[in-house]
């Protein structure tokens, strides 16, 4: 029976580990095009170092954060360590800075992993006066004086900070930076490039959890670097080829397929997450809401200037009156709706208790919770979450 091209819209899932050659000149050739660029070559070799499918969803992700290139990662971790590790230099490695409130994964990856075995010298920039770490709030002048002292090479941020929703004037940020010869990498995941596209501004790559909004289902775990430097794209493939952190195909093509909801999904989360914010800061069982898109925010005019109106996240902090005894009220009267997953960009919202997660030194404040709201119906999320809270004694 004569075999049929299936007419669909959708390019198969390419499984095989290596590809087929039909002469040894093709390979030699092949071979000798893909070291001058991993991803370019039209014949692959082996999919640790380049597969269709996952160049396919690549180039939707490119599109996406409108970037010259992409590149996938098996996790958020390995994004941001491909990004890292590209920049650096032996034992000429270093000062880098990092902002202080940054995802508690990528700062236990620097004292454990970049300081801990590789040596690199690494400084933080805290939020408050001066850069003293007493406030929510970053303040340019003390970080120009922080960058002409240290002097790194490199610097380090999220735009929406991680787990207390402190918006950074990331335009600033990175023009102090470029200013200066330094250069930035942003973690991006929390915004998205629905609200804010750091590359635009002069960063120099750009990392994502995709496991969060570009997956929003809560089923992949992936990440993505990505950039608009040519020899930044090239170093960043290759290393990425050597340390074996390709992205498999099967979760390429599912990503690739979640990457079509995204603007739906992400914008209706955002939406639900201002007017659930709105909602909870005038409940009398919580004393404290961090949402930038709220006046009351400390960084609400930041947040109004980077994302010039096209929302304010997904993410929404809010605190208690009865500290952790009713944080646990909340979270077993929220069960079965609102879950208790230490995540976020779920497809339905979710919640984690702030200080047993990040650390009660750091954040003490006994009954702040982190919601990651999702994409639900509205009228949902709010029936949940009033009805959890008249749950506390």
């Amino acid at each position: 029976m004569p075999t049929r091209t299936p007419r669909t819209r959708r390019a198969p899932i390419y499984r095989d580990s290596g590809f087929v050659f039909e002469t040894i000149d093709e390979a030699v050739e092949t071979y000798r095009d893909e070291a001058a660029n991993p991803q370019s070559a039209e014949q692959f070799i082996y999919t640790r170092w380049a597969n269709p499918t996952v160049l396919e969803t690549e180039a939707e992700l490119a599109r996406v954060e409108g970037s010259k290139w992409a590149m996938l990662a098996s996790s958020g971790m390995s994004a941001i360590e491909i990004a890292l590790s590209i920049f650096e230099e032996g034992p000429n490695t270093g000062p880098w800075l990092f902002f202080s409130e940054i995802y508690g994964g990528t700062n236990t990856f620097l004292d454990q992993i970049m300081v801990k075995r590789r040596g690199v010298h690494i400084e933080r920039f805290k939020p408050g006066p001066s850069g003293a770490g007493d406030g929510e709030r970053f303040d340019l002048a003390a970080l120009e004086k922080a960058l002409d002292t240290i002097k790194p090479k490199l610097l380090y941020f999220e735009a929406l900070t991680n787990p207390l929703l402190i918006v950074v004037d990331g335009g600033a940020v990175i023009k102090a930076a470029k200013d200066r010869g330094i250069r930035v990498i942003v973690d991006n995941t929390f915004c998205t490039p629905l609200l804010w596209k750091p590359l635009k501004l002069g960063a120099d790559l750009v990392v994502h959890s995709a496991t969060k909004y570009f997956g929003g289902h809560g089923n992949i775990t992936a990440g993505v670097v990505a950039g608009d430097d040519d020899q930044l794209g090239l170093d960043a493939r290759t290393y990425r080829k050597l340390i074996g952190q390709i992205l498999s195909p099967d979760d390429s093509y599912r990503l690739g397929t979640q990457l079509q909801t995204l603007e739906l999904r992400f914008g209706q989360a955002c939406s639900s997450a201002l007017k659930l914010a709105r909602l909870l800061e005038d409940h009398p069982k919580v004393t404290s809401v961090r949402y930038p898109g709220l006046d009351t925010h400390q960084t609400h005019a930041e947040a109004v200037k980077l994302f010039e109106g096209r929302g304010f996240g997904a993410m929404l902090n809010f605190e208690l009156a009865g500290g952790r005894a009713a944080a646990d009220a909340f979270v077993a009267a929220a069960r079965g709706h609102i879950d208790y997953i230490p995540t976020l960009g779920d497809g339905r919202s979710i919640l984690m208790h702030v200080p047993s997660n990040f650390g009660a030194e750091k954040y003490p404040y006994p009954g702040m919770m982190r919601l990651s709201v999702g994409f639900e119906p509205y009228e949902e999320l709010e029936s949940a979450t009033l009805a959890a809270l008249n749950a506390i004694p």
